[in-house]
């Protein structure tokens, strides 16, 4: 293990306001069952961004998301962790709650020797670190398809139509993923600037990127429709629904809440999300599924590892950048994100400061 700092600088969400500065390095974490991760890179969630406005309700068994993504280093591995030092990592924060923000010099996570593997998962090759991408959304979105295809028994969804609500990060992987696996794809996204963004990285072509506007010209449309927004509203949930097939399935992904419903049924949206359930409904004269997807496993962050190696065409996750930024450059500029000043398409980086 390197040396270890009298201090280091961290970020701080308290009462929805940002900081960043020096705190004493918690030199009693060092302990047996812990891994201290030093980040290379860092990004931006909405789910940090909901957390900053309150508006994400927090499970108690997998703490606070602000902060989450991240690939680093490991500084420290306790004797029990089953960890060495060194080795190239990733976080899944939808393991144990016993970690520290990965906004920071130094991440600290804590568990099992069991939780610790599946919540610090090892990187393979040095591709990642140099040409930087998020693996946590990907292996979220590995998952969610999963449940997806789960209870259709599908391998594939080769012929079906996918249309996807929001072409942010999610709705685009989810994109990127479905066309993979043989489908034809349409993603609608109020914004222009997402639109123009994905058209210009080369992520989707014109005819595969349309203004939600145009999403109530294509009723009955589609075979899967996956609602991939920040928030799932009840307006964009009629929107998929009108969109869907008879028959078709509507995968939640976007943020719900306690409470939320379905347009026109009684089911818990909410609750099928999190649960990762499948509720049948009918609805203006169609039969729909309802379901939902929520965190990831090990397993996912390797086949997402995998799809990226052999199929790096198919997966351009790097393109999803779209701004670096540093640690100090942080907190003003994700509260200007969560007070409405600025949006920006695509996935910021933040660069942790080379070290000496």
């Amino acid at each position: 293990m390197s040396s270890v700092p009298s201090t280091y600088r961290t970020t701080r969400l308290r009462e929805g306001v940002v900081s960043f500065g020096a705190h004493p390095f918690p030199h009693e974490a060092l302990a047996d069952d812990a891994v201290v991760i030093r980040p290379d890179h860092m990004g931006i969630c909405r789910a940090d961004v909901k957390e900053i406005l309150g508006s994400r309700d927090v499970p108690e068994d997998r703490g606070p998301l602000f902060g989450h993504e991240l690939v680093g280093s490991v500084f420290f591995a306790g004797s029990a962790s089953g960890f060495t030092e060194g080795e190239t990592v990733t976080l899944n924060p939808n393991i144990t709650p016993a970690r520290t923000t990965g906004f920071a010099e130094y991440v600290f996570v804590r568990g099992t020797k069991e939780q610790l593997e599946q919540a610090v998962v090892r990187v393979p090759g040095p591709d990642l670190r140099q040409d930087a991408w998020m693996p946590e959304p990907f292996a979220c979105i590995v998952h969610a398809v999963r449940k997806l295809l789960e209870p259709a028994r599908l391998d594939s969804l080769a012929g079906k139509r996918v249309g996807i609500v929001g072409a942010g990060c999610a709705g685009l992987m989810f994109a990127m993923y479905a066309r993979h696996l043989g489908a034809s794809v349409t993603v609608f996204n109020r914004g222009e600037a997402r639109r123009a963004f994905a058209r210009e990285q080369g992520i989707l072509t014109a005819d595969e990127i349309r203004p939600l506007a145009e999403a109530g010209a294509h009723p009955d449309a589609f075979d899967v429709v996956v609602v991939a927004t920040t928030v799932a509203t009840a307006e964009l949930l009629e929107t998929a629904a009108g969109m869907a097939a008879d028959g078709a399935v509507v995968l939640v992904y976007g943020g719900t809440r306690k409470g939320d419903r379905f347009p026109g049924t009684s089911v818990d949206v909410d609750a099928v999300r999190r649960g990762e359930l499948v509720e049948w409904v009918e609805r203006a004269g169609k039969r729909l599924g309802v379901s939902g997807a929520y965190g990831c496993f090990k397993e996912d962050y390797e086949e997402g590892f995998r799809l990226r190696a052999e199929h790096p065409a198919d997966f351009p996750l790097d393109r999803m950048a779209s701004r670096r930024i540093t640690l100090d450059e942080l907190p003003e500029f994700v509260m200007d994100i969560a007070a409405g000043r600025t949006d920006h398409p695509g996935k910021v980086l933040i660069e942790a400061a080379p070290q000496g």
